[in-house]
């Protein structure tokens, strides 16, 4: 038998779990392939309290070099590994092949934007999140894992020179607008399409699952929507770049926001006291969003 036809007979799932081995796998060797990276260039300045407590978050250097390394070797190595091991062309699978158009990117931006009101306000929602009394012990371990990712995020947020904002770019735009989105969008909604035949479950179930990987409950909502949004510019648009593009704008404008509040002398906690939308705001995004989703669908279904 053909290897490609024998491959394309395994079940979804078969590919689901060889896809999360391959991006377990790349996350160990590479968080150690960083660890060594630290010890070359900081090593001096290691120490176990350094790596423990309070110390992991005042280490900036070290926790900077396992970010990329560590989503590197997840987000990145992990698919490229899977789809070698299922001999698929990258390009194909990926959805790199057909040629992007500019009206489509401008539009895949304009979505993102037109949308952040609407994700302000679903963040508002998730955050008055509240358990039973029952389910207060989740609820205090659910707090409690939001703040150490708020701390973990502050810290990483935090740049002296342009030099911190290129490593930051890298490590919170770049390499997460590419990586995730190849996972996410290019991997696992892929074989979720393939499982259940049908585009909006697999949209919305990895969509949750990009939620879900960062740990961060009370962002969940917002992170979800967002994530279904850039599987639909992929669905739709039927390449990877637009959510890459999409990605990084989101990601990439709050680098850039947060280091232009500290060179004007303010605090990262100072960059997250903004002030809310009024109810119309939120009303307009929200149908600001369909219309540019709707425009962006028909554009994408009238292409050659």
């Amino acid at each position: 038998m053909n290897d490609s036809l024998h491959y394309q007979d395994k079940h979804p799932l078969y590919e689901l779990l060889i896809l999360t081995f391959f991006c377990f796998l790349g996350g160990i060797v590479f968080s150690f392939f960083g660890s060594i990276t630290y010890l070359i260039f900081f090593g001096s300045h290691l120490s176990l309290t350094s790596l423990s407590g309070e110390g992991l978050y005042q280490n900036v250097n070290f926790l900077r070099c396992i970010q990329i390394f560590s989503s590197l070797g997840i987000f990145i190595v992990g698919p490229l590994s899977f789809s070698k091991f299922r001999k698929y062309k990258f390009a194909t699978y990926f959805q790199f092949t057909k040629q992007t158009e500019l009206i489509l990117i401008l539009l895949s931006i304009a979505i993102l934007f037109a949308s952040l009101p609407l994700i302000e306000y679903l963040g508002n929602l998730n955050s008055k999140m509240s358990f039973p009394e029952s389910l207060k012990a989740l609820e205090y371990w659910m707090r409690q894992k939001e703040d150490e990712a708020m701390m973990l995020t502050k810290q990483l947020l935090i740049m002296k020179d342009y030099k911190d904002l290129v490593i930051n770019l890298l490590m919170i735009a770049i390499i997460p607008a590419i990586g995730e989105e190849l996972l996410f969008r290019g991997a696992v909604q892929t074989i979720f399409i393939k499982w259940f035949s049908n585009p909006h479950i697999a949209i919305w179930l990895a969509a949750i699952i990009f939620s879900a990987i960062h740990v961060q409950f009370y962002g969940f909502i917002p992170r979800m929507f967002l994530g279904a949004l850039f599987g639909y510019l992929l669905f739709w648009g039927k390449s990877l770049w637009y959510p890459i593009i999409g990605h990084f704008i989101n990601n990439g404008s709050a680098v850039i926001i947060a280091y232009l509040y500290q060179l004007d002398g303010k605090s990262v906690e100072e960059i997250e006291k903004t002030d809310n939308f009024p109810a119309y705001g939120y009303i307009f995004s929200a149908l600001f969003t369909l219309v540019l989703l709707y425009n962006f669908y028909q554009r994408s279904k009238n292409r050659v």
